[in-house]
């Protein structure tokens, strides 16, 4: 060992010949403001396991394996700059002890190569130097990415105690990257765990939601069943009734009253059982429209025709208000138009206070026609319009007692229907006292039909014929 240090200083007393007091004197400690020279932070705190130790003398590589090799890494000699290079491209190295002095390529200028390349910016370079380091000496070295130095004649202690620090960094920076993954993959195990625990919890409270919905479905049919029954039981009870007297008393007098009575009653079944068949065929989709044009006028004309009697005993004052020039079209089926169009206004009759007027009016509004058929009579309160285009309306939520509990098929069906046509109708009312408003609205038909050239002046609505008085358009009827 004695021989190898001594080899060592002679071959730097070659390069420079410092005083005995300038050979043993410590550098200046390493300054704070000095980065490296790359922009870039150090990835990692010497990614490989071997130390490498450059130097172009034998005798100092011998001397510096003996003194590193109690520390138990490989090590990995080259004896020059360029070699040291060609064995960064080979592996990585946990610490590079460099001499400083070295021909061709000196100790700084190996350090900015190896600093130049990504992979090798956080390994630690130990300068070993036999020269005297001014300031601007220290300066250089830090600047080309050294981590520490030692002065000739090497200490082997010092040099292994240095080179030590860096290899305990090493592995504590290693433990703490280990610990951070682990700690990740906890956190992903966790975070993986809280998912399927809010997925099932979802689930479970979607499943609950739907199996409220089913059971709430059931409810609901089970007391539009018994709804039905019970629309249809009053009158069907009534017929028995009738016949019982009919088959009873075939000779008196009674037949006169009862067989109006009959007719009357099979109408509302037949009207109810064809409405029930409407709503089924609606939502299965099954219910077909054949789209033409129809004057809005004509429907009106008609729905009014078929509740001509309610409105004569009922003493009501009918105003249409449309504007005649050009003709108000709407683009669908005819009979399911008015099928929708009468129940609003066989509503409205029906509702309208005794001696009290009925208003409708029509106009194109936004590139769609507008009904509006307003009365004054029996309204809705808030929770009773809310549902007012439901199937039936439950007891406790009625506006007024006579709808509670009663089916409405005509709201839901006209609604349906309206819809069907790309249309949309609404309601609005200001309580139970003060009647109510009803607005519809469909569709034009398209630009390119020419509405002058159409002739309507023979149509016949299919659904019912027109009626003995004649609305005219601004007429008043009572």
């Amino acid at each position: 060992m004695a021989l190898a240090l001594a080899l060592d200083d002679a071959h730097d007393k070659r390069h420079s010949s410092p005083s005995p007091a300038q050979s043993t004197v410590m550098p200046p400690a390493p300054r704070p403001t000095s980065p490296p020279a790359a922009d870039d932070e150090p990835s990692d705190i010497g990614i490989g396991d071997d130390i490498l130790i450059v130097d172009d003398t034998p005798a100092n590589l011998i001397a510096f394996e003996a003194a590193l090799a109690p520390l138990g890494r490989s090590l990995i000699l080259a004896h020059s700059g360029t070699e040291a290079l060609a064995r960064l491209l080979d592996q990585d190295f946990a610490v590079i002890v460099l001499d400083v002095a070295m021909p061709a390529m000196s100790g700084i200028d190996t350090a900015r190569l190896i600093r130049a390349r990504e992979r090798n910016r956080g390994t630690p370079i130990i300068f070993v130097t036999g020269m005297s380091w001014e300031d601007a000496a220290v300066d250089e070295a830090y600047g080309a990415g050294g981590f520490d130095f030692v002065t000739k004649p090497v200490r082997p202690e010092l040099l292994r105690a240095k080179v030590q620090v860096f290899l305990q960094l090493q592995e504590r920076t290693r433990a703490l990257r280990r610990q951070a993954d682990q700690l990740r993959a906890s956190q992903a195990l966790l975070y993986e765990h809280e998912l399927i625990e809010q997925r099932k919890q979802f689930e479970s409270e979607l499943l609950d939601s739907k199996l409220q919905q089913l059971s709430e479905g059931d409810r609901r049919q089970h007391e539009l069943a018994a709804l039905i029954g019970n629309e249809l039981i009053n009158p069907l009870h009534n017929l028995r009734v009738a016949f019982d007297l009919l088959r009873e008393h075939p000779n008196a007098d009674r037949g006169e009253r009862i067989y109006p009575r009959i007719e009357a009653w099979l109408d509302h079944v037949t009207r109810l059982v064809e409405g029930l068949i409407d709503v089924a065929r609606l939502a299965a989709g099954q219910l077909a429209i054949t789209p033409e044009s129809v004057p809005v006028v004509e429907l009106l004309r008609q729905a009014l025709d078929g509740c001509a009697g309610a409105i004569a005993a009922r003493n009501l004052v009918v105003r249409i208000d449309a504007d005649p020039a050009p003709p108000l079209i709407v683009l669908g089926d005819p009979v399911r138009l008015l099928q929708a169009i009468a129940v609003v206004i066989d509503h409205a009759v029906h509702a309208a206070a005794i001696g009290g007027a009925l208003d409708i009016a029509a106009a194109v509004a936004s590139g769609d026609v507008m009904i509006r058929i307003r009365y004054t009579g029996r309204g809705f309160g808030p929770r009773a319009l809310h549902r007012l285009f439901e199937m039936y309306a439950p007891l406790e939520d009625s506006g007024h007692e006579v709808d509670s509990g009663r089916l409405r098929l005509g709201f839901a069906l006209a609604r349906r229907l309206i819809e069907l046509h790309d249309g949309a109708i609404r309601a609005s009312s200001d309580g139970p006292a003060h009647g109510a408003t009803f607005e519809l609205r469909l569709p034009q038909p398209p630009q390119d039909v020419d509405l002058a050239s159409l002739d309507f002046s023979e149509l016949a609505l299919p659904t019912a014929q027109m009626a003995a008085l004649d609305y005219a358009v601004g007429d008043e009827l009572g």
